[in-house]
């Protein structure tokens, strides 16, 4: 069982070493292929839960689309720079800008702004952003890694505990708390997809330091599914999908700089 064990370690490493050697344009182009499935799956859910009566199985669908697409993340973030990465997440924004109208969201002058400005603030960190990695994606340091972790909890229990208490207030403060959760979960989701990968490319590997590397995935990616699906299914794209896409690429250009040291080449821009 352990010769297996260690095979199946090997073959997976191997694979994922490959995938070390994919470009910056290689991630890119697996990060746009998540936002054209994302942007399927927000849809979805957002159709679903707003027909009567409720269809759960359509919305069952959408949440399982941007589940089984979400390894293209952890591939492509693990293999280039987050801070560049991260913003071709707008794109998903776009497109549901394109159908919004499908389940009568009106846009508003603010929405058109807001959404300018994170495409504006989105190509500078393209640009401005650390183009490259020093090598493959290792385990940030026990403490830093700690430090984020507990951070991340008062933030997630924090902004839960308004959500919570606004459940039956609804509105815009409703909205942006689920955006601010929401784009916090998703980075937190992310950094656990890449200790993973981290872990079975690592040459010390284990099948219990692997099975450690899982159990922070299986702890936030169900709570960022509920707490973005409950989004999607209150408010309209026009809001949730801007508020998320800036929550969650401010929490990933943060984390890359904090765990990964991703130094951006023009840092004043930046």
């Amino acid at each position: 069982l352990k010769c297996d064990q260690e095979a199946c370690f090997a073959v997976v490493a191997g694979l994922l070493k490959y995938g070390r050697t994919m470009t910056l344009f290689q991630g890119m182009f697996l990060v746009t292929l998540r936002a054209f499935a994302k942007t399927a799956a927000e849809n979805l859910q957002r159709y679903a839960q707003n027909l009567d009566p409720p269809r759960r199985s359509l919305n069952l669908l959408g949440v399982l689309l941007g589940v089984c697409t979400a390894p293209l993340d952890m591939v492509a973030y693990s293999v280039a720079a987050q801070s560049v990465l991260a913003p071709f997440g707008m794109l998903s924004l776009i497109l549901n800008f394109c159908v919004a109208h499908v389940h009568g969201d009106v846009f508003r002058q603010s929405d058109v702004f807001a959404t300018l400005l994170v495409i504006a603030g989105s190509l500078t960190c393209v640009q401005s952003g650390a183009h490259g990695s020093d090598g493959p994606v290792l385990m940030p340091p026990a403490q830093t890694l700690l430090a984020y972790s507990v951070c991340i909890g008062i933030i997630a229990a924090i902004l839960g505990s308004i959500l919570a208490a606004l459940r039956k207030v609804g509105g815009r403060a409703d909205a942006f708390t689920n955006c601010l959760l929401g784009g916090v979960l998703g980075s937190s989701t992310l950094v656990a997809g890449k200790l993973i990968f981290a872990s079975l490319v690592s040459e010390e590997r284990t099948f219990f330091s692997v099975a450690l590397a899982i159990i922070p995935l299986l702890t936030v990616a169900p709570v960022h599914i509920f707490v973005i699906n409950r989004g999607y299914g209150r408010h309209p794209l026009v809001f949730m999908s801007p508020g998320l896409g800036t929550c969650g690429m401010l929490s990933n250009v943060a984390t890359g700089c904090l765990l990964y040291n991703e130094v951006p080449v023009e840092p004043l821009y930046f």
